[in-house]
């Protein structure tokens, strides 16, 4: 059986999953970004596919708050542990995500093509040591 690490990108706007999906294409350790808009079917992604090794979730989703998947997650021991990257425009209105321990990092969506390109950048070490643990964890 063949192990590819996984990236779960939960974002319900399509333009923003588009230019993450871009600026994310060169994954290391042959990693794959799967997109999903929503809470509800990003449960049952991280239930039915066991080889996700971050997920990235908007705080703010059509289906309800991004920090109740965080939540969720927690609650599922064989999910608590894998990294989120949280995107969001303010900490101080998710006093939550402080006590998260699953919550690798918090950042700001950015509102144009170059601000994708810097995220992109900024997320490729945390991306990669997600990928390099799960890798490792397969082993």
């Amino acid at each position: 059986m063949s192990f590819t690490p996984r990236i779960l990108l939960v974002e319900d706007d399509p333009q923003d999953a588009f230019l993450v999906q871009r600026h994310l294409s060169d994954l290391p350790y042959g990693g794959e970004l799967l997109a999903v808009s929503g809470i509800h079917e990003a449960q049952a992604r991280l239930v039915e596919t066991a080889d996700i090794a971050c997920v990235m979730v908007d705080l703010k989703l059509a289906d309800g708050s991004g920090a109740t998947l965080i939540e969720w997650m927690l609650d599922h021991d064989a999910l608590k542990d894998i990294p989120v990257i949280v995107f969001s425009g303010d900490r101080s209105q998710h006093p939550e995500l402080d006590t998260f321990s699953n919550v690798a990092c918090l950042i700001q969506k950015p509102s144009s093509a170059s601000g994708y390109e810097a995220l992109a950048q900024a997320l490729r070490p945390i991306v990669s040591s997600a990928l390099a643990r799960s890798v490792y964890a397969a082993q």
